[in-house]
C-alpha cells in the first residue's frame, strides 16, 4: 500500500487501487473555519480527517487539515470540500479534486 499526496495546488490525480490518497489544506482551527466534505463520489471515502497544528505554536497560527482518503474501486471520483464554519452559512474557500483510480 502506498501514498499519494496532494496539495491546494493540485486539482485532478491518479492513485492506484490500494493507495490513500492526502491531501493537505491549510487551515486556522482558531477562526472556526474548518475543511468540511460537501460531495464525495466514485468509490472514495475518508479514511481519516486531522489537525496539524503549526510547527512553532503561536497566538492565531494556522495549521493544516489532513485528510487521508481510501479509494474502493477503478474508475473516476471526485472529492469536493468547503472551508466553512460548522453554525455559518458564509464559505471562505472551496476545493475540487478529480481522481482517477487505476
Amino acid at each position: 500500500m502506498g501514498e499519494v499526496q496532494v496539495s491546494a495546488q493540485d486539482g485532478e490525480v491518479r492513485v492506484g487501487l490500494g493507495d490513500d490518497l492526502v491531501v493537505r489544506l491549510a487551515e486556522n482551527a482558531t477562526t472556526g473555519y474548518r475543511w468540511h466534505v460537501e460531495g464525495i463520489e466514485g468509490g472514495l471515502e475518508v479514511a481519516a480527517s486531522d489537525y496539524a497544528p503549526p510547527g512553532e505554536l503561536a497566538p492565531g497560527a494556522g495549521g493544516t487539515r489532513v485528510l487521508r482518503l481510501r479509494p474502493t474501486k477503478a474508475g473516476q471520483g471526485r472529492l469536493e470540500l468547503a472551508l466553512r464554519q460548522p453554525w455559518g452559512e458564509d464559505v471562505a474557500g472551496r476545493y475540487a479534486l478529480r481522481v482517477t483510480v487505476e
